[in-house]
């Protein structure tokens, strides 16, 4: 049952988007889901949704995070992405959108009456989505710690929304990362040439 709580997050992802595919399969669904691709280990999202609005088609980023109900304060509050790579991609796409999916979890066995063996089961008890752009500021954290930093939710199970434009989501993403004591502007000048958010 331990192992099970360790490989949780690969399990849920593959489930989530065999969930999708399903949903997409479906002629005419109702959420006009038409793509759904799983993307690499360590890429930026775990899932690319695509949708079909009128005569444009949508595109989301999935990064699914599983934890434990089992567990007290299992994956509170999870690393979501890398500062520099976020910000990138809403310079480069205003648009772009990265969808938070919190899947919660609990295992338990019991017996199989057919084999009599022991079945490990695992079951989803809750969920919630979040737009990363409107996530508030106060649930938002900047961990200084592997690489550029990492953007966290402080609670992935209650979060709290505010409508912002992306150019808002910048100006927040570098406050967050100049307000730490281990960044100074001459990390973030570096970062912003690098990755072209300023010109020459």
């Amino acid at each position: 049952m331990e192992n099970i709580n360790k490989i949780a997050g690969p399990m849920i992802e593959a489930w989530a988007v065999e969930v999708f595919s399903g949903i997409r399969d479906e002629l005419n669904n109702n959420y006009c889901l038409i793509n759904v691709e799983a993307q690499e280990r360590l890429g930026m999202a775990d899932i690319i949704l695509q949708f079909r609005k009128n005569n444009r088609v949508i595109t989301s980023n999935v990064d699914v995070k599983a934890t434990s109900n089992d567990i007290p304060k299992s994956g509170k509050s999870p690393n979501i992405t890398s500062f520099s790579r976020i910000r990138t991609a809403y310079v480069k796409n205003p648009d772009f959108m990265f969808i938070v999916l919190s899947m919660k979890h609990k295992v338990y066995s019991e017996k199989n009456s057919a084999t009599g063996l022991i079945d490990g089961i695992m079951e989803i008890v809750s969920y919630n989505a979040y737009d990363l752009k409107f996530i508030s500021d106060e649930d938002l954290n900047y961990n200084p710690s592997l690489g550029t930093g990492q953007i966290q939710v402080k609670d992935i199970h209650y979060v709290n929304y505010q409508y912002r434009t992306t150019w808002e989501m910048c100006q927040l993403l570098d406050k967050k990362y100049l307000s730490s004591k281990r960044r100074t502007f001459e990390d973030f000048y570096r970062e912003a040439k690098k990755n072209k958010w300023i010109k020459n």
